[in-house]
This record gives structure tokens, C-alpha cells and sequence, in this order.
């Protein structure tokens, strides 16, 4: 089974606490709000942790997800990602935002 760093997502050996690649302690990141990891989770490299991390997000209405949702719409190359990422802004409700991108992307 292959394991990651929950903050670098960069593969690690199952008994490190501490990443060797960015420095972070494994149990300290454990502790810390699932809407904090679900918003990391973003940045996963398997395709389908930040699809359903994304949803996630969405279905809690999580705003402070909102700036990372909105660069993931920008950079992603994967489709299925920036859907994900652009209905749980929309679930979100940030309509400034959802406004300018369906300009601009004539989204319906």
C-alpha cells in the first residue's frame, strides 16, 4: 500500500511522522479540522481525491474553501476536476465569481 504526506501528498514509508520532502509532522496535520484536510486534499495527485474533495467541500458550504476551489478552476488540466470545483462554488454561492467565469467560459 503506498502512503502519503497529507500536506505535500509526495509518497512516504507508513511509520514516518515527520515528511523528509516538506517537513510536516503526520500526527500534528491528524489533528487538524476535516475542512482544513479536505481543502488539502485538493492538491492530491490521484484524480479523484479532489473531485471528491471538492464535493465535499461543497455539500458543507465550506466559504473558507472558496479561494482554493477558484485557483483549482484556474490551473487544473483535468475536466472532471474544475467541474467538481465549479459546482461546489456554486453550492458555496459565490456569485460574483460563478457570474464571471460563466461569462467568460459562456458556461449555461
Amino acid at each position: 500500500m503506498t502512503f502519503f504526506c497529507t500536506n505535500c501528498w509526495k509518497e512516504i514509508d507508513r511509520s514516518t511522522d515527520v515528511c523528509p520532502h516538506c517537513g510536516k509532522k503526520q500526527s500534528e496535520l491528524g489533528q487538524e479540522p476535516f475542512v482544513k484536510k479536505l481543502i488539502r486534499a485538493l492538491k492530491h495527485p490521484e484524480p479523484s481525491t479532489p473531485v471528491r474533495a471538492a464535493e465535499i467541500l461543497g455539500e458543507l458550504k465550506a466559504e473558507e474553501a472558496l479561494p482554493y476551489l477558484i485557483e483549482l478552476t484556474k490551473h487544473s488540466k483535468d475536466p472532471f476536476i474544475v467541474k467538481a470545483a465549479i459546482s461546489s462554488i456554486k453550492k458555496i454561492k459565490d456569485t460574483n465569481y460563478i457570474n464571471n467565469y460563466e461569462q467568460q467560459f459562456k458556461i449555461p
